[in-house]
């Protein structure tokens, strides 16, 4: 069945390149023909062919375009090749899906976020660094991201998989006194979305603030509109990131607002990588048992979480929310921060970050993510550790949720296993949770995937810390490759030529995942 599915896969790929080079090589024969006879200004064709040869400058222009583009080479050949290979796929993909973030008109309309105001609000602290083992990863974040770094007054809670993260959930959001900011990229009407947004209506018909957003493209397909308007009704302010009206002519659709975050009354905060849907609470017919992580903060920590939703809300609706930051403090040693980055003043900050802690890394390194994407800079980084005696470690998914993906993902394995790094699969099962341990000692936890799409395009949100918490991570992470399989380096090397050729096409094309 599985052999099957990739020569059907190989089938199609090469009969698109096929038929896409034969239109283009009949298109230029006619124009050919017509220029040598010439009729060129006659008949009702003339402007087909006017047309084509637009099409052809405007195929140019983007290709020159990509070329002096200030950035790697494997960011450019992909958009190159399918430019050559079909002009018009290529015009319209490089329209909807590769146009740089449009910051000049956000600077006019979004003063506060260009001018970067928000970061103001951030607590001033002076931790004790040189106290941690971790520490000079820490100054590196506060002196990069300018985001407030917490020392020994914030409380962090691993929570595992929906069933722990919901119930959770659920009882802190009907416990809200003051206000309820909520954002997710997925959001939808099924039996544990509903149930969650119920109790929204509920606190915001006592006169609680309720505010909540959802991405357009992640969400809009699966809420309803009669219960949108009756949360409206309840009272409950809704942002939608970016809508999608005309998405060929909006150059910002390929920008998605993928953060999963929540603050409750500036005191107890959520950061991780559920979204709001049955799947992630295990109520799904295709994945059955769901492997997410999300964490619980409490403390002055959630004073980071707030503002970051505080932005996402200035940025959709042009308010600030003038709500009180929480200055309360639980005791728990340690450092904590939350940082975000985006295509529009904060591009590539969380790579920064997780590519100073991997060259940091003295003993270990594990990743879990399930989408893997690897770019060359992280490719060698962790070449790098590898090669200074750190074990690295891959937890990913045995089961995908994308079929391209899976491939992409799989397109990697061999070099990584080259390396001597350790890959681990879920048997049968999806893991969605994106988790980085560096030395069993700091870790991050948030909606960041390990692939270039969370690096540079999503606006993303992760916590990281280096407490107690950590060691539950450390645990989970054991406990998951008990149920994994490890990907052995001279099994891989054996499979089949159809599969390796389809891994080595979709990486080729990896960058567009």
């Amino acid at each position: 069945m599985r052999r099957g599915f990739q020569v059907i896969i190989l089938f199609i790929v090469v009969t698109f390149i096929y038929t896409m080079l034969l239109v283009q090589t009949n298109i230029a024969s006619i124009l050919k023909n017509l220029l040598e006879s010439g009729d060129f200004f006659i008949s009702g064709k003339y402007w087909l062919y006017i047309f084509e040869i637009a099409l052809g400058l405007l195929a140019i222009m983007i290709s020159c375009r990509i070329i002096l583009k200030q950035t790697y080479a494997y960011n450019k050949s992909h958009w190159i090749i399918i430019m050559l290979l079909s002009p018009v796929i290529g015009i319209i993909l490089y329209v909807v899906f590769a146009r740089d973030f449009t910051t000049k008109k956000l600077s006019k309309t979004r003063p506060l976020i260009a001018e970067k105001q928000f970061l103001k609000l951030e607590e001033k602290t002076d931790p004790h660094f040189e106290k941690h083992e971790s520490g000079e990863v820490f100054r590196f974040i506060g002196e990069t991201t300018k985001r407030s770094i917490y020392e020994n007054d914030t409380y962090v809670e691993v929570l595992n998989n929906g069933d722990t993260f919901f119930p959770r959930l659920i009882s802190e959001l009907q416990q809200a006194e003051e206000y309820i900011m909520m954002e997710f990229y997925i959001i939808k009407n099924d039996q544990i979305g509903t149930r969650v947004l119920d109790v929204l209506k509920e606190k915001a018909m006592t006169g609680v603030d309720v505010y909540l957003i959802y991405d357009h493209l992640g969400s809009n397909k699966y809420l309803k509109n009669d219960y949108l308007r009756s949360l409206k009704a309840a009272g409950v302010k809704i942002g939608i990131f970016d809508p999608q009206k005309i998405s060929l002519f909006n150059s910002n659709v390929n920008f998605r607002n993928h953060r999963k975050a929540i603050v409750i009354d500036g005191h107890i905060g959520f950061v991780g990588g559920m979204n709001l849907a049955d799947e992630y609470n295990h109520d799904s017919p295709k994945f059955g048992f769901w492997r997410d992580t999300h964490v619980l903060i409490r403390g002055n920590g959630v004073t980071s979480i707030q503002n970051v939703f505080i932005k996402d809300w200035y940025y959709i609706t042009s308010l600030v929310l003038e709500k009180p930051l929480d200055k309360s403090v639980e005791s728990f040693p340690g450092l904590f921060t939350v940082i975000e980055s985006g295509p529009d003043f904060e591009i590539d900050m969380i790579k920064d970050v997780y590519l100073k802690m991997i060259g940091s890394a003295k003993k270990s390194i594990k990743i879990v993510t399930p989408y893997l994407i690897i770019e060359p800079e992280m490719m060698s980084a962790l070449k790098i550790a590898v090669k200074s005696n750190v074990e690295v470690s891959f937890l990913v998914p045995g089961m995908s949720d994308y079929v391209t993906v899976g491939f992409a993902t799989r397109s990697f394995y061999e070099q990584l296993l080259s390396y001597g790094i350790k890959i681990y699969e879920l048997k049968n099962h999806f893991v969605h949770s994106k988790i980085l341990i560096v030395d069993d000692d700091i870790a991050s936890v948030g909606s960041v995937n390990f692939d270039p799409r969370s690096f540079h395009l999503n606006f993303e949100v992760t916590s990281i810390f280096s407490n107690p918490a950590v060691d539950v991570l450390v645990k989970s992470f054991a406990n998951d490759l008990e149920k994994s399989n490890e990907i052995i380096p001279e099994v891989w090397k054996k499979r089949g030529f159809f599969r390796r050729f389809i891994q080595g096409l979709f990486n080729l094309f990896s960058p567009l995942f």
